[in-house]
């Protein structure tokens, strides 16, 4: 949990805890990204994210720092996404175009 804290550090906005919770909003922009990191002691096992976009344009800011957010843990071409309630696995650009 050490080195995603660090590495957050670098995301301006985000909040993080030490319980792998973490909110990175911006209002006037029109987006809003909270998730938790759960890990075992060693690795990361899994992020839940819940993210909004109240328009158009903050959909497009929310995909920008999801990209950010994903670069943090991994190359995002390397990124699976598993989609709730439907448990769909996407990569990134296919998530990116059902989004907008």
């Amino acid at each position: 949990m050490e080195t995603v804290a660090s590495r957050f550090e670098s995301l301006e906005g985000l909040f993080f805890e030490w319980d792998g919770s973490f909110t990175w909003a911006n209002q006037s922009q029109g987006w809003q990204i909270d998730g938790t990191v759960y890990d075992n002691g060693q690795a990361i096992q899994y992020v839940d994210l819940h993210g909004r976009g109240s328009s158009e344009e903050g959909r497009e800011f929310l995909l920008d720092r999801l990209r950010a957010l994903f670069s943090v843990f991994s190359d995002p071409a390397s990124i699976s996404l598993l989609r709730i309630p439907d448990r769909t696995w996407q990569d990134l650009q296919a998530f990116e175009k059902d989004v907008c």
